[in-house]
C-alpha cells in the first residue's frame, strides 16, 4: 500500500533543498530592495560544500564566482541524493548569471533535473521590468514582472555580506528572486558575531551569520576570504566546506541518500484502522500556529481540534458543466503549471466524459481516469499537466495537477491543495485536489477517491509553486488522532 503513496514529500524535498542552498524564498511581487552594502571586490574563488545530514553526506554543492570589469558571474551546481518511499531519488540543480558590481541580478539560467522532465527557466532584468521564460512540459512561456528596485539571488546576498564590514549587529534585508518559484519576497541576514564554527577544527573561527525568510531561519559561519564554512538549515541539514576530491568521492558512496519519508513523516501512538473509508476524523494539532490550518465546510477548527468530514457530494445537487458564474473564474483558468487551454489537454479532457456534462459524474470520471492511467512513481522534478500527461507516471503532484488541468479543461472549478495524510501509523505530506459541486469536495486521484477520506488534513490551498509554504509546518506539526475514529 505504500507505493500508492507518492505523496508531496518530493516538492517538500525541492523546497527544503533551495532553503538551504539556494536560499529560496515563498511565491510574492518584487518588493523595493535597497542596494546591499559592501566594502570590498571580491576575487574569483571556487567552493566545495558537502550536504550532510544527521551525519550523513547525502550530496554536495559547486559555486564559481568570477570577476568581471562591470560586475561578476557566478556559477552553481547543486547534488542531493535521497530515498523517497524506497525509490532512489537523485536531484541536480544548475545555475548561471551574472550580476552587476553591487550583486543585483541582470540575468540568471536556471534548470533543475530529477531524472524525469528537466525543469528550466530564465530571468532577465530589462530595465525596470523582469523578463522571465520557462520550459515545462515541452512548452515555452514567457512574462514580464515590474520591478521596484534590485533583485537579487540568494547567492548574491551571502556574497555582499561576506564583501561587507563584518562586525556584530551588521543588518541587510533584500528582495530575493527564487529561480525555481519565479518569484520574489525579503530575506533578512543579520551577522551576530565571530565565534568558533560548530565541528571544526579548533580556532577555526567565522562570523555568525542568520537568515530568515518567511519565518525560516537559517545559520551560516562565514570567513570574508573564502566564503561559507558551515551551514545549518532546516531538519537537521548541514553544508560544510570540504575539498573538491573529499566532496565528490563520498557523496558518490554507496548508501549516501537522504530518507524523505523518515524525515518528515508525522508519527501518531493511535493507529488508524482502514483510513480509505473513513468519513470522520478528530485530530488534535501543535507545534505550528492552529489560526494556520484552513477552515471550511469540510474542515472545522475549535481551538487546536481539527474535525475533518466527507459526505457524498451528491447531495448538493448538480449543475451542467462549464460552470459559469465569474466569483470562481480563478479556479477554471489555464495556468503554466495547469495548462488547461492547451489543445492535448482539451482533447483528452472531452474524450474521457464522452459528452457527459453533469458535474459531479464529471468529477468522478475525471478522477478514476487519473488514478488507472497514471503509474505511481516518486519523481522528483516541478510537475505541471502537459509533462505528466507525456510521462504517464508521478506521484501524488503529478496526479494533482493533471487532474485540476483535466477539470478545468471541462469548465469544472478545481484547485490544488497540499496537507497531509494518514499512512502506516504515520501523516505523510501529500497533494490533491478540491473540485466545486456546490461546494468544495475534496478528490484524491492518486487513491480514485471521491471524496477523499477524512484522514486528508489540508494545510495550503496552491499547485506546486506554492509548496514552499509547507517550509512552515515541516518538521514541526505534531498531530494527535482523537478518539475512535468513525
Amino acid at each position: 500500500m505504500r507505493r500508492l503513496l507518492s505523496i508531496a514529500l518530493v516538492a517538500v524535498w525541492v523546497a527544503l533543498l533551495g532553503a538551504l542552498v539556494l536560499r529560496t524564498a515563498r511565491p510574492g511581487p518584487p518588493a523595493a530592495s535597497p542596494p546591499l552594502d559592501h566594502a570590498a571586490v571580491l576575487p574569483a574563488r571556487e567552493q566545495w560544500l558537502a550536504v550532510l545530514q544527521h551525519g550523513q553526506k547525502v550530496g554536495y554543492s559547486h559555486s564559481r564566482l568570477t570577476a568581471l570589469a562591470d560586475g561578476y558571474a557566478f556559477a552553481e551546481e547543486l547534488l542531493l541524493r535521497a530515498s523517497v518511499l524506497d525509490v532512489p531519488q537523485t536531484v541536480r540543480t544548475r545555475m548561471d548569471g551574472r550580476c552587476d558590481a553591487n550583486f543585483a541580478l541582470r540575468e540568471v539560467d536556471f534548470a533543475l533535473d530529477g531524472g524525469a522532465a528537466p525543469f528550466r527557466a530564465r530571468a532577465v532584468v530589462e530595465g525596470s521590468a523582469l523578463h522571465l521564460t520557462f520550459w515545462l512540459g515541452g512548452e515555452k512561456s514567457e512574462q514580464r514582472v515590474a520591478l521596484n528596485g534590485p533583485l537579487y539571488l540568494p547567492w548574491a546576498v551571502r556574497a555582499a555580506v561576506g564583501a561587507g564590514r563584518m562586525e556584530a549587529g551588521r543588518r541587510w534585508e533584500a528582495s530575493v528572486f527564487d529561480p525555481l518559484l519565479m518569484r520574489a519576497e525579503p530575506t533578512r541576514v543579520a551577522v551576530v558575531r565571530q565565534e568558533q564554527v560548530p565541528d571544526a577544527a579548533p580556532g577555526v573561527l567565522g562570523w555568525r551569520v542568520e537568515e530568515e525568510f518567511h519565518g525560516v531561519k537559517s545559520t551560516a559561519w562565514i570567513d570574508p576570504t573564502v566564503g561559507v564554512l558551515r551551514e545549518e538549515g532546516p531538519l537537521g541539514l548541514v553544508l560544510v566546506r570540504q575539498g573538491r576530491d573529499e566532496v565528490g568521492s563520498e557523496a558518490r558512496a554507496e548508501g549516501a541518500a537522504l530518507d524523505v519519508v523518515a524525515l518528515v513523516a508525522v508519527p501518531v501512538a493511535r493507529s488508524i484502522d482502514d483510513p480509505r473509508s473513513l468519513r470522520s476524523l478528530r485530530l488534535r494539532v501543535s507545534g505550528v500556529a492552529a489560526e494556520a490550518i484552513p477552515v471550511d465546510g469540510e474542515q472545522v477548527r475549535v481551538g487546536a481540534v481539527v474535525t475533518v468530514t466527507r459526505r457524498d457530494p451528491v447531495s448538493d445537487g448538480a449543475y451542467r458543466l462549464p460552470y459559469r458564474d465569474t466569483e470562481l473564474a480563478p479556479d477554471l483558468v489555464s495556468t503554466p503549471f495547469l495548462q488547461s487551454d492547451h489543445p492535448r489537454i482539451q482533447a483528452l479532457a472531452r474524450a474521457i466524459l464522452a459528452g457527459d456534462d453533469d458535474a459531479e459524474r464529471a468529477a468522478r470520471r475525471l478522477t478514476d481516469w487519473v488514478y488507472r492511467e497514471i503509474r505511481k512513481t516518486p519523481k522528483a522534478t516541478v510537475p505541471n499537466a502537459l509533462q505528466v500527461l507525456a510521462m504517464r507516471e508521478g506521484d501524488c503532484n503529478e496526479h494533482a495537477v493533471l487532474l485540476a488541468a483535466l477539470a478545468r479543461a471541462a469548465g469544472l472549478p478545481t484547485r490544488v491543495v497540499a496537507g497531509v495524510v494518514y499512512l502506516d501509523g504515520a501523516f505523510l505530506y501529500h497533494a490533491w485536489c478540491e473540485v466545486w459541486l456546490g461546494r468544495w469536495v475534496s478528490v484524491d486521484p492518486t487513491f480514485g477517491q471521491v471524496p477523499a477520506d477524512a484522514t486528508h488534513l489540508k494545510l495550503l490551498v496552491g499547485g506546486p509553486d506554492q509548496h514552499m509554504g509547507l517550509l512552515d509546518v515541516v518538521g514541526r506539526l505534531q498531530i494527535e488522532v482523537l478518539d475512535d475514529p468513525a
